[in-house]
């Protein structure tokens, strides 16, 4: 009898270890009945975490423009911001689904949330929420040593030698036509904030804004951060796609805008 009531609750403690569960970034805790083996992304940098967190190989669909990582061998795509395909995603039989609440369709999600399929939103405002969902993904995926491998690289990487600086103010420059900057709504100011900047829109409570020509002009000798892709080979176009999305290419990103932050002070030796 003791031997049966040993191996009974050494069952309940196996089972409780293969339910995993975390909590995305709407707060909401997401439980699982066993780690995910089929998990779809609705959002291209979602799909960078995925892979961050060692489950690469667990994708099924991705969104459109989503760039297939590498250990992802068999993926469909499922549509994105414009439209879902709801079909394909049923089809496909995902035991996770991965949103961005800024980035799909309100409809969209409320019809995810209508399914027996767990969905995480994936919504990161500042750097500390990519590594923080990088170790959410690895746990719900059970990759949590290759999640937390990735995630404290990324905080190691954007622990840079900007970060004690005076804030240099910068401008930065989404499109030219017509002209949008941002505001101090958007993870970007986080990006910029580690680099040793900060963006002359930064007080307006806004995502987005249009700025006129005058405004423009007015700060053309400061730092300018332009997120438009020239697609010629460039740094600048290089530094355009790492800032496209709020993955783990941030990382990347924040140490060169701290490189060029550095070398416009005349302070390139505090480098590492």
């Amino acid at each position: 009898m003791r031997t049966l009531v040993i191996g009974a609750a050494l069952l309940a403690c196996c089972a409780a270890e293969a339910a995993p569960h975390a909590r995305d970034d709407a707060g909401q805790l997401v439980d699982l009945a066993q780690p995910a083996q089929r998990i779809i992304t609705l959002a291209p940098h979602a799909a960078e975490l995925v892979d961050a967190a060692g489950a690469g190989d667990r994708l099924v669909g991705i969104s459109t423009a989503t760039v297939r990582p590498p250990g992802a061998t068999e993926v469909t795509v499922v549509g994105g911001a414009g439209a879902l395909d709801r079909e394909r995603l049923l089809m496909l039989q995902p035991d996770l689904v991965i949103a961005w609440r800024s980035g799909n369709r309100a409809t969209d999600l409320a019809w995810l949330r209508t399914l027996d399929v767990p969905l995480f939103i994936s919504e990161p405002a500042a750097l500390d929420d990519i590594s923080r969902s990088i170790r959410a993904i690895g746990l719900l995926a059970g990759t949590s040593d290759a999640a937390n491998t990735a995630a404290q690289a990324f905080d190691r990487a954007i622990d840079t030698p900007c970060l004690g600086l005076p804030p240099q103010p910068a401008y930065v420059s989404v499109w030219e036509r017509p002209r949008l900057s941002l505001g101090g709504r958007h993870w970007l100011n986080d990006v910029l904030a580690h680099a040793g900047l900060i963006n002359v829109f930064a007080r307006l409570d806004r995502a987005v804004i249009a700025v006129s020509d005058e405004a423009s002009a007015a700060y053309e000798s400061l730092p300018r951060v332009s997120l438009a892709r020239r697609f010629d080979g460039s740094e600048d176009d290089r530094l355009a796609d790492l800032l496209a999305r709020p993955g783990p290419a941030l990382a990347q990103a924040t140490r060169l805008l701290c490189r060029r932050s550095l070398a416009s002070r005349g302070m390139v030796d505090r480098w590492h």
